[in-house]
């Protein structure tokens, strides 16, 4: 996805992103390529916290000739991205003590984040993880699945 492709439409609503529809929407290669970028035109969310981190992370480390050098992969986030949400410390301290009660381990706790981010910013949630939509409902966010499953 180019930055000159990002659209000028509107929402009714608030949306966030999560890896899953982020890197996909602009990956060229992705099987869910046209779907992701589809949503991201209509929609134009932000990155929910982490996953703008991990977007940065995902493209930079593509096989072969789909890797995408830092420089340019953080240009690109930032274009089509240009809006992100974030948790602030108390939020970041409260979800920390909620994790255990919440029995989240592992990538879990990564995906609360993404989900807390994009919950307590009032946003709605595009994704495409399904291991994560368990965590997603357990944090609250309404989360909307992109593309078919």
């Amino acid at each position: 996805m180019s930055p000159s492709s990002v659209a000028t439409t509107s929402a009714d609503e608030s949306w966030a992103v999560d890896t899953s529809v982020a890197v996909a929407a602009l990956d060229q290669s992705h099987e869910a390529h046209a779907v992701c970028r589809a949503a991201v035109l209509k929609h134009r969310p932000a990155l929910a916290g982490h996953a703008a981190f991990e977007t940065l992370a995902v493209l930079t480390r593509l096989p072969g000739n789909l890797r995408v050098d830092p420089a340019t992969a953080l240009q690109l986030i930032i274009d089509v991205f240009p809006d992100h949400c974030w948790l602030d410390a108390r939020r970041q301290a409260a979800l920390l003590r909620r994790l255990g009660s919440l029995g989240l381990a592992g990538g879990s706790v990564y995906d609360a984040l993404v989900a807390t981010a994009a919950h307590s910013n009032g946003r709605r949630l595009l994704s495409r993880d399904s291991r994560a939509e368990r965590v997603y409902q357990l944090i609250g966010v309404d989360h909307q699945w992109v593309g078919p499953r």
